[in-house]
């Protein structure tokens, strides 16, 4: 993927946000995939969309991880939005929290805001720094 990356040819502000955006996608609650909406995102932004794919693509790296993330999403979530349908830690499947209500969803998609930031910023960094090294090779 790195290697796909450092030959796009975009400016290195591009690439990284193009990522970024892809880092944001993966972390929102939505299904079926978070590729589309970072295309789509990507592309009305004028960014770089190949980019958006491969940062959301690396959601594969913590799906295994999803059912814990997204309990952190909605208990974040809770703490700014009020829920009248609470979920457990053995219902953090997706469509169990859709068939609670949609107060659980808002919440875990606030919640999921909160946490995508920080990792987001971070990442728009380290892949910035890594493409502006990329162009200076070229």
């Amino acid at each position: 993927m790195w290697h796909k990356l450092s030959h796009l040819d975009a400016r290195p502000d591009q690439i990284a946000t193009g990522f970024s955006i892809g880092i944001v996608a993966s972390f929102l609650p939505l299904n079926p995939s978070p590729l589309i909406v970072a295309t789509v995102v990507a592309w009305l932004l004028g960014r770089n969309v190949m980019a958006a794919v491969a940062g959301a693509t690396t959601a594969i790296l913590y799906v295994p991880l999803l059912p814990l993330i997204w309990l952190a999403e909605y208990r974040l979530g809770k703490l700014i939005l009020p829920v009248q349908h609470p979920l457990a830690l053995d219902h953090a499947r997706l469509w169990d929290v859709l068939q609670k209500g949609w107060d659980a969803y808002a919440a875990m998609f606030v919640g999921s805001i909160i946490i995508a930031t920080p990792v987001t910023l971070l990442t728009y960094l380290v892949v910035k720094h890594l493409a502006e090294r990329w162009a200076r090779q070229k």
